[in-house]
């Protein structure tokens, strides 16, 4: 099975990480890794552009499943950064679940859930793997990703 595992990170702007990881040969690979990064320009625009660019990669990927990982709970917070990532993971979610319909989203415990761990273990799974493919350490949570969607029925 070959799962696209999604996360959105936010400096100044939004960074959305992309891995796909295939477990054919029976154990999980790292087929690829990409990041899109948003552009300087209004909230409205960064989520259209973000959301076509995901949604086009997606297109010509062929993969059989996309995980999204959302934001953990946290603390409540009225600051813009948490806010932004939460409409960028939206915009991501739908333009993933038109190109494919086996779209699932979840949090760190739901992907550690599925992977029959709890947060911290797919995290450190998702580190590891893309720590030995030579993947930067940036994208460790995207390969969480992909990792609880291999694992959930």
């Amino acid at each position: 099975m070959r799962v696209a595992g999604v996360e959105v990170k936010i400096t100044k702007r939004p960074t959305t990480r992309l891995v796909v990881v295939d477990d054919a040969t029976g154990s999980p690979v790292i087929e690829l890794h990409e990041e899109f990064a948003g552009d300087d320009v209004d909230i409205a625009t960064q989520l259209h552009d973000t959301s076509n660019a995901v949604g086009s990669r997606l297109q010509g990927l062929a993969v059989d499943r996309v995980v999204v990982r959302r934001a953990d709970h946290g603390p409540s917070s009225n600051k813009e950064g948490p806010r932004l990532r939460l409409l960028t993971e939206g915009a991501i979610l739908t333009a993933a679940r038109a190109v494919m319909v086996d779209t699932q989203l979840g949090t760190g415990r739901d992907l550690g859930s599925w992977h029959g761990t709890d947060k911290a273990g797919v995290d450190a799974a998702g580190a590891a793997l893309a720590a030995s493919s030579g993947v930067p350490k940036a994208f460790a949570g995207a390969t969480a990703a992909a990792l609880g969607g291999l694992a959930k029925p």
